[in-house]
């Protein structure tokens, strides 16, 4: 269950990266889905991943290795909701938002790589 919670925070992590980065291009290869641009897209994942986010974190390693992992997640947090909330540029907005995303993908990378040789701790 734990890998399978840092591999879905990979996965959204990913589809920021695709929904900031490619938004551009698929806009201009089809004017209809200007709708996809909307802030309340970029909230939406940002939120999502912040469930997501969270419910993972529990499981992570205690520590000064998952204070760092969480630390790390936490940025990559901050950075999606204050890219999606901040109102600076276009340009400044994509930065912020690929930032923090690829910072939540590592902290759930390392995590799930972490939890490679452990077997799962239960109660």
């Amino acid at each position: 269950m734990r890998r399978s919670q840092d591999a879905v925070g990979i996965a959204l992590s990913g589809l920021c990266l695709v929904h900031c980065l490619a938004l551009p291009f698929v806009i201009s290869l089809g004017p209809a889905l200007v709708w996809m641009e909307d802030e309340r897209i970029h909230l939406a994942l940002a939120g999502l991943a912040l469930l997501v986010s969270l419910n993972a974190m529990r499981s992570w390693p205690g520590g000064m290795r998952g204070i760092a992992l969480r630390g790390l997640a936490i940025t990559g947090l901050a950075l999606l909701f204050f890219g999606a909330l901040a109102g600076v540029s276009e340009l400044a907005e994509r930065v912020i938002t690929v930032v923090g995303a690829s910072g939540l993908a590592l902290s759930h990378g390392a995590a799930w790589l972490t939890s490679a040789g452990r077997p799962a701790h239960r109660h």
